[in-house]
């Protein structure tokens, strides 16, 4: 009998989650704060939401998160670019958190937040001890990871082996958004190890693309494109992992392979970034004889514009964990070709054929080419050009997973358990 009432009285508990994230840009974690902040049954979880400052050069998600009724506080010291000074200053601030709110959980979102995050658990956790206050268990979620793509070698190694050490020593639960990404980080990698992972379905909401055709018309008509031309999009932020230079050298590749192709598709990146990275794309679009049928969209916060808008979703990633653009392509049912790195393959399947063109395969809910292969990105966009019919079916096979596993719902009750599991 005395077991079982604790075991109602831990049941009863409210659990307190402070949540860290570098920064609400637009982008994928932002969102996914939005969603656990608003999602998570309050009488069950307590939630504080702590941010760092956003760059000048991204575009802001506080305020749409505000919209939502979702309250947080800015640690304007802590940033993306690295600062000893800034964030020395950002990890005391964080100790003071853990003094202040008392938390059960620290759960850490990107790489920033979840160094500091949990750097500043290693030393709250002493103290904690001897003044009998709770022991947090720090969760952090890799939305991709910094090992390659981002950083030069040297600094990559120093990263890594501060993940390690943080995974072994800090971390309760390691989270991450596909089944590849779990291999590459624990396995490829050597991040902490099989019993810390928790595989989480990222999920969106669906019901903002419940109105295609009306928003896909507004967006044509403020980009002045007719109905007939095709439009390939690329979305994300400008940054190195993105590989924009290779979306470019895809389109200037398709006009050689097949010019009757290319003079009726235009291309548009849907992302911001510094000017100088802007002005890099926009002097290589030109080079390559392209500048005509390139748009650069800059920051947009409007996916539910934009994407019923696009014909085809072309992602270039060096590198990724589970792409939120692909996610709401599929929702509203659009083909999708896409380097195969990251999560990329947990999203659009296997090979189902032999390869269509050397580096490039037909997947069983898209397209997937070889990393830095622009012959191949520019053979995909032919075939999908070529072959509207197929190229749908492949789209209704992508919306018809996505609403399966990759709803907002099912990934917030995954979440759920597992922070209930910590308690």
């Amino acid at each position: 009998m005395q077991n079982k009432n604790k075991t109602d009285q831990a049941q009863s508990e409210t659990i307190k989650i402070l949540r860290l994230i570098a920064r609400l840009n637009v982008g994928g974690p932002a969102r996914l704060m939005a969603w656990l902040m608003t999602g998570l049954p309050k009488d069950r979880f307590d939630q504080i939401l702590v941010a760092g400052k956003v760059a000048p050069d991204e575009d802001d998600l506080g305020p749409w998160l505000k919209e939502q009724g979702i309250a947080y506080r800015i640690l304007p010291q802590m940033g993306r670019a690295i600062s000893p000074f800034k964030d020395i200053s950002s990890l005391f601030a964080i100790i003071r958190l853990l003094i202040k709110h008392k938390p059960d959980i620290l759960a850490t979102e990107t790489s920033k937040a979840g160094f500091l995050g949990r750097a500043a658990l290693l030393v709250y956790r002493p103290w904690a001890r001897l003044t009998g206050r709770p022991l947090p268990k720090a969760i952090h979620t890799f939305h991709g990871h910094t090992f390659s793509g981002y950083f030069s070698p040297a600094k990559a190694r120093l990263f890594l082996g501060l993940e390690r050490f943080l995974a072994r020593f800090a971390t309760w639960r390691i989270v991450v958004i596909s089944p590849l990404q779990f291999r590459e980080i624990c396995h490829t990698y050597k991040v902490g190890n099989e019993e810390q992972f928790f595989t989480l379905p990222l999920g969106i909401d669906l019901g903002q693309f419940s109105q295609l055709q009306k928003n896909r018309d507004i967006f044509r008509k403020e980009l002045g494109i007719k109905e007939e031309q095709k439009l390939i999009c690329a979305v994300g932020r400008v940054a190195k992992v993105k590989n924009y230079g290779l979306f470019l050298e895809a389109a200037a590749e398709l006009a050689g392979l097949k010019p009757e192709l290319f003079q009726n598709c235009l291309f548009a990146i849907i992302g911001g970034g510094l000017d100088e990275d802007m002005e890099q794309l926009s002097q290589k679009a030109g080079e390559l004889g392209i500048s005509d049928q390139v748009i650069f969209c800059g920051n947009r916060s409007d996916p539910e514009a934009f994407i019923p808008g696009m014909d085809i979703l072309m992602l270039t990633s060096l590198n990724e964990g589970t792409p939120l653009a692909i996610l709401e392509a599929g929702a509203c049912g659009k083909p999708v070709l896409a380097t195969r790195v990251g999560g990329v393959t947990d999203l659009l399947g296997e090979a189902s054929h032999p390869q269509l063109a050397p580096g490039l395969s037909k997947l069983e809910r898209g397209l997937g080419a070889e990393s830095q292969n622009s012959k191949a990105l520019a053979q995909g966009l032919a075939w999908i050009l070529q072959n509207p019919d197929q190229a749908a079916g492949l789209g209704l096979a992508l919306k018809m997973h996505v609403e399966k596993r990759h709803t907002k719902d099912v990934m917030v009750k995954s979440l759920a358990e597992l922070y209930l599991k910590a308690n």
